[in-house]
């Protein structure tokens, strides 16, 4: 059971936050495991919604793309319950397991991975996993996403590094049944 409970309901709402509860209720049809810790602040949990309605389902990035991007955000801040819950996605979406496997054990990569998809887990592992970002290794992501997409992929692992540490902060469970990150 994580450190607050969740909530999903509107009653449990703070007072005045229904508004916000209404938009992410609209964007979701029902409240997720981390929007169930933010609506402690409803106007941030519809934020945040919007925000990741923007990065995952407005970006110039493929799904597979933005699962990939996902996948190694959660694995370079361990985010325990983001890895559950998009590394089948990113699969089922064509990022090959062998790549999957890879990023959870921290490895090299496999030598017949795509250059973009290279690219784009290169460019998370630095950004979010050593908290820097290598001049070659910009230009590279640059040329391949341009410039909307480095600043979407950019926006995209912090997004869910922020999400990390709400889900880290509060100990939201992962369940069973569900893809897990190897412990490093």
């Amino acid at each position: 059971m994580p450190r607050l409970t969740p909530i999903t309901q509107r009653e449990q709402v703070p007072a005045g936050g229904e508004d916000a509860f209404d938009r992410v209720i609209a964007s979701r049809g029902s409240i997720n495991a981390p929007q169930s810790m933010i609506m402690y602040v409803p106007e941030v949990s519809a934020l945040t919604t919007a925000i990741n309605d923007a990065l995952r389902f407005g970006s110039s990035m493929s799904d597979a793309d933005v699962e990939l991007a996902i996948c190694v955000a959660a694995r370079e801040f361990d985010i325990r319950y983001v890895w559950s819950a998009h590394a089948r996605r990113a699969v089922e979406l064509g990022v090959p397991q062998a790549l999957i496997d890879a990023i959870a054990d921290g490895a090299a990569l496999p030598p017949d991975t795509t250059s973009r998809a290279s690219i784009i887990a290169r460019y998370s592992r630095e950004l979010v996993g050593r908290h820097r970002m290598d001049d070659a290794l910009f230009k590279e992501a640059n040329v391949e996403l341009g410039d909307r997409g480095v600043i979407e992929l950019s926006a995209l692992v912090g997004y869910y590094v922020m999400i990390g540490c709400v889900l880290i902060a509060t100990d939201y469970p992962v369940a069973d049944t569900a893809a897990q990150l190897p412990p490093r």
